[in-house]
C-alpha cells in the first residue's frame, strides 16, 4: 500500500522491527473473527474516476508536493467513499504539518471501517494516530453567533456551535470566525501540548440593521418604497440598515404617503403610511369692492359681492357685473391645492369725450339752422316797399312797430 510514504524511514524500519520481534506472540494469539487476513490493494477497489486520482495523488506525493497530494485523495476518497482511502488522506496532511487534520482523518476511517479492517490495517491506524498526539491540543470555542465558519490558519475547520473542544495544532496560530453579512473576527492563539485553550467570539453585523414593518392604510395594492427602492406590495416586513430612512406608499390614484424615521440597531419599527385619493382641485376665494355686484365662474353665477370655492384645477373665466360699472373679465389658472384670491375694484361707467363732442355737434347743427333761415327769409334791405313807412328803415325794424 502507498500509504507508507506517509512516514519517515527510520519510523517505517522501527514499525517493522518491532513487527518481527512480535510475530510469535502475534501468532499465538486467536484470529480477528469475520475479516480476512489480507486484502487487496486499495487501488483496485476503486471505479475508474477515483483510481485517476489516486494515480495523479501517488505521483505528486512523491515529487513532495504534499498539497496537490492532498486534493487529490481526498477526490477520490469522495468520488469512491472507500475509508481505505483516509489513511492516505492523513499522510498527506501529516506531510502539510496538520498533525489535528491528520488525526481527524485517521479517527473517522477508525469509524467508518468498523468491523470491516484486518486487524494489521487498524493498528496500523491507531499507531499512525499515537505518533501526532503530542503535536495535537485542543481549544474551545464560543461564539454568540450559530452558524459563523471557524478558520485555523485559513483552513476551514468547522461553525458554530461546537458541541466539543476542537482539535488544533501546537504552536502559533490565527483563529477567525467568519459569517456572511458580518465583521470577520480573529485572534492569535499560542498553543501548548497538553495545555487546552479557550477562545471566546462576539462578531458584529457588517451592516447593523433592525426589523421594520411597514403598514399602508387608505389604499388596496399600495407599494412600499424604501430610499427610492420598490419593496413590493405592502405589507412589509424585513431587516433594514440602521439609519435614517425614507418610507413612501405608493398607489395609483393616490397621494403617496412618505415619512423619513430613524432605524435604531437592535430596535424593532413599526410605521403605519396613510394615504388619501389624488384630488386635483384648488380653491378661489373672490371679493368685489361693490356688495351687490354679481359673480360668475365659468358662465354661471355663484355670488355676488364676494364669493369662496373650490374648483376643478386647470383655467377658468370670471366675470363680475353691475349695472352702471364696468364689466371686469379675467381668466383664472388653478393648479392642484392652489389657493387664489382675486380682488375685483369695480369701475363706474362715466359719460366720455365722445358724447361732449356728439352734444356740441347737436347744437352747432341747430344753431347753424336756425341762422340759415334767417338769411334765407331776411328780405333785402334796399327793397321797396310801398306804404307810408319810410322805405330807409328796415323792414325787421319796422316789424316790431305797432
Amino acid at each position: 500500500m502507498h500509504r507508507r510514504l506517509a512516514f519517515p524511514s527510520a519510523l517505517l524500519v522501527l514499525v517493522a522491527a518491532s513487527a518481527t520481534l512480535s510475530a510469535p506472540e502475534a501468532s499465538a494469539q486467536p484470529k480477528k473473527p469475520a475479516v480476512a487476513a489480507k486484502k487487496k490493494p486499495i487501488r483496485d477497489e476503486l471505479p475508474d474516476p477515483a483510481r485517476k486520482a489516486w494515480d495523479s495523488a501517488k505521483e505528486l506525493f512523491e515529487a513532495n508536493d504534499y498539497a496537490g497530494a492532498l486534493v487529490e485523495y481526498t477526490r477520490a476518497y469522495e468520488l469512491s467513499k472507500n475509508p481505505r482511502v483516509l489513511f492516505n488522506v492523513g499522510v498527506a496532511e501529516k506531510s502539510l504539518k496538520h498533525y489535528a487534520r491528520a488525526s481527524a482523518r485517521w479517527n473517522q476511517q477508525l469509524v467508518e471501517s468498523a468491523g470491516k479492517m484486518t486487524f494489521e490495517e487498524e493498528r496500523d491506524i491507531r499507531d499512525a494516530i499515537s505518533t501526532v498526539q503530542s503535536f495535537v491540543s485542543t481549544v474551545e470555542i464560543t461564539a454568540n453567533e450559530d452558524g459563523a465558519t471557524l478558520f485555523i490558519d485559513n483552513l476551514e475547520t468547522g461553525t458554530t456551535p461546537f458541541k466539543a473542544p476542537v482539535p488544533i495544532d501546537v504552536g502559533r496560530h490565527t483563529l477567525a470566525l467568519r459569517k456572511d453579512g458580518f465583521l470577520e473576527k480573529s485572534e492569535v492563539m499560542d498553543i501548548s501540548s497538553g495545555q487546552p485553550k479557550k477562545a471566546s467570539f462576539k462578531i458584529e453585523p457588517a451592516l447593523k440593521k433592525s426589523l421594520v414593518s411597514i403598514q399602508v392604510a387608505g389604499a388596496p395594492g399600495a407599494n412600499v418604497i424604501i430610499d427610492g427602492i420598490d419593496m413590493g406590495l405592502a405589507p412589509f416586513k424585513g431587516e433594514i440598515a440602521a439609519g435614517r430612512h425614507t418610507f413612501e406608499a405608493r398607489a395609483g390614484g393616490y397621494v403617496t404617503a412618505r415619512q423619513t424615521s430613524e432605524v435604531v440597531y437592535k430596535e424593532p419599527l413599526d410605521l403605519t403610511l396613510n394615504v388619501s385619493q389624488e384630488r386635483h382641485e384648488g380653491k378661489v376665494k373672490v371679493s368685489v369692492n361693490e356688495s351687490s355686484a354679481t359673480i360668475e365662474i365659468d358662465g354661471k353665477i355663484v355670488g355676488s359681492g364676494a364669493w369662496e370655492g373650490v374648483l376643478p384645477s386647470g383655467g377658468h373665466q370670471l366675470v363680475v357685473r353691475k349695472p352702471g360699472y364696468q364689466t371686469y373679465s379675467t381668466d383664472i389658472a388653478l393648479s392642484d391645492d392652489q389657493v387664489r384670491s382675486v380682488t375685483v375694484p369695480l369701475q363706474a361707467e362715466t359719460r366720455g369725450q365722445g358724447w361732449v363732442w356728439w352734444t356740441a355737434g347737436t347744437l352747432a347743427v341747430i344753431g347753424g339752422g336756425a341762422v340759415a333761415s334767417y338769411f334765407i327769409l331776411k328780405p333785402s334791405e334796399t327793397a321797396k316797399v310801398s306804404g307810408t313807412i319810410d322805405p330807409q328803415i328796415p323792414v325787421y325794424a319796422a316789424h316790431f312797430r305797432y
